[in-house]
């Protein structure tokens, strides 16, 4: 299972990796422990919570007009400031080591998605009906949201492992039995840096992505999305297509149904926290893997 995490965890920028998983990594105790738990928890959300109508009486987040304008606005000058910080630092330090450019891709990268966070939590403010808590940040709903992500991540857990075994066994139809599904090289920095440097990845990972991420996807695109179509499944499933794309191609099956359960928790529950937490605790558990895989 810890295999398995590592090969979608968010700690570091996408290149090459060293080490591979197949089938075997399916069959880890582990895995087969929270898969059994989580399928009867989609079970029991199934029969007893109403499925998929559950989502039919979610009510809709008012806002002003004009915040529709954003979600893709925030978006593209986020893809673009990201693309821009990768090539100033490889033009900039193009003779130095690949180890040495993440150094400083890191700090860069963070500071940019920090101010993305304020940035967004200002538009958010000025165009709900109830500001923040009409976007989904109440404060009093934070004690139940973090036993209530654990279990929506609990439930969601099978649907990762399906897709990452579609990917799994596509691949290997259409490449050969060699194909594997590759892990990510998350442990370079977190191994060789120094501590300073180690906590800012761990911090970047675990709190500032799934926070950012969580703003600009659920809080923003899906309400548009939901605002123009009016129904929560479709908002969830184009958002979730929106969301896996931008990342590996091995990844998006898996990180389809993770972001589709994040999308469902934000409209079942109209927090925000929800999904945040669960995105929080899936980062923090990969990060920790990561870090157990490496001694």
């Amino acid at each position: 299972m810890c295999r398995l995490f590592n090969i979608i965890a968010e700690s570091s920028p996408d290149r090459a990796a060293t080490a591979s998983v197949g089938f075997e990594a399916f069959l880890d105790p582990v895995s087969i422990v929270l898969c059994t738990a989580g399928l009867c928890v989609l079970v029991i959300w199934l029969f007893w919570f109403g499925g998929f109508r559950a989502l039919q009486k979610a009510p809709l987040r008012r806002h002003r007009g004009w915040f529709l304008f954003w979600p893709a606005s925030v978006l593209f000058v986020w893809l673009f400031a990201m693309a821009a910080v990768q090539m100033g630092v490889t033009a900039i330090f193009d003779s130095h080591p690949q180890s040495f450019q993440e150094s400083i891709t890191y700090p860069a990268n963070a500071i940019l998605e920090t101010v993305f966070i304020t940035a967004m939590l200002i538009i958010a403010q000025r165009a709900f009906a109830r500001r923040l808590r009409g976007f989904g940040l109440n404060l009093n709903h934070l004690k139940f949201d973090v036993s209530m992500a654990v279990i929506h991540l609990l439930a969601v857990f099978p649907l990762i492992l399906a897709g990452l075994w579609i990917t799994l066994t596509l691949g290997r139809l259409l490449k050969g039995p060699e194909f594997t599904l590759e892990m990510h090289q998350s442990l370079g920095l977190l191994t060789d840096a120094g501590i300073g440097l180690q906590t800012l990845i761990a911090v970047f990972a675990v709190l500032i992505v799934p926070v950012f991420e969580e703003l600009l996807f659920r809080g923003f695109l899906q309400t548009s999305l939901r605002s123009v179509s009016g129904k929560p499944w479709v908002a969830i499933v184009l958002t979730s297509l929106f969301f896996s794309v931008l990342h590996p191609p091995t990844h998006i099956p898996a990180l389809f149904m993770l972001s589709c359960g994040l999308g469902y928790a934000y409209e079942r529950s109209g927090s925000l926290f929800r999904p945040i937490l669960m995105h929080v605790f899936f980062n923090g558990f990969s990060v920790a893997v990561t870090v157990m895989l490496a001694r």
